[in-house]
């Protein structure tokens, strides 16, 4: 008899929390492309003067080992070489493209981290605190990643949310 109310109870406090977890998560909009939620991101993040310059398409099939993941794409990086700000936004048609393309752009990071750390160490040991501090976030089927200074990323991640959640 006891386990039969244990049991009861059990399955209330797992349905119960079912139903708080699917509430909590925010519906997000599919409504931007790329480039433009690249261009509201970039005013989040100082570069020097020069701007950002566009990855072409070329590069970008380079730069990423799955170029089917992704159904949209823009990165733009500092224009200026000795700084190593960069942002990317990518987007996957479908959820399991999104995972994997997840996990793309944090290999991508990883890379960027591996090839320049020694460099900028050397001859550049401020840009190094940004290169480390480098994040990917998902929003739905977008990814979103930077390297820059912590407060503009954390700034420009908070932008993102705010542009991509249905209103």
């Amino acid at each position: 008899m006891k386990s039969k109310k244990f049991l009861t109870v059990i399955i209330h406090i797992l349905f119960i929390a079912l139903i708080f977890q699917g509430c909590s998560k925010k519906e997000i909009t599919h409504s931007l492309t790329c480039k433009e939620l690249s261009n509201e991101l970039e005013s989040e993040i100082s570069v020097p003067e020069g701007g950002f310059k566009e990855y072409t398409t070329e590069e970008l099939r380079f730069l990423f080992s799955s170029p089917e993941l992704f159904d949209d794409i823009c990165i733009v990086y500092s224009n200026d070489s000795t700084d190593v700000c960069e942002i990317g936004v990518l987007y996957a048609s479908n959820e399991e493209s999104a995972k994997l393309l997840f996990e793309d752009a944090k290999s991508y990071i990883k890379s960027l981290q591996e090839q320049k750390s020694e460099f900028l160490r050397n001859y550049s040991p401020a840009e190094l605190s940004k290169l480390n501090s480098a994040e990917v976030r998902r929003y739905g089927n977008y990814i979103i990643f930077t390297v820059a200074e912590a407060n503009e990323k954390n700034n420009m991640f908070k932008k993102a949310e705010a542009l991509l959640s249905k209103k």
